[in-house]
């Protein structure tokens, strides 16, 4: 992960749409950097990697069976 990327938290980057708005300090701090085409970029990148590698969410299998419960119910409930 680039360095830029570790001076923000979690939080912040989470509220950042990635679109280089002029409230958004993570979008400023890049473009500053980097040039407003270059900057973005990196930026968007960045963003996908920090918040892919701190969510580290994955579907539970409950909620996979949960979704191929509720198409057989309506399978079922159609005969």
């Amino acid at each position: 992960m680039p360095d830029m990327a570790s001076e923000f938290s979690r939080k912040v980057w989470k509220d950042c749409c990635g679109k280089g708005c002029k409230k958004c300090a993570i979008a400023q701090t890049y473009i500053g950097a980097h040039g407003r085409g270059a900057g973005l970029k990196q930026l968007n990148e960045d963003r996908k990697e920090v918040l892919a590698k701190k969510s580290g969410k994955k579907k539970s299998g409950k909620a996979k069976s949960k979704k191929k419960a509720s198409k057989g119910k309506a399978k079922s409930g159609a005969r």
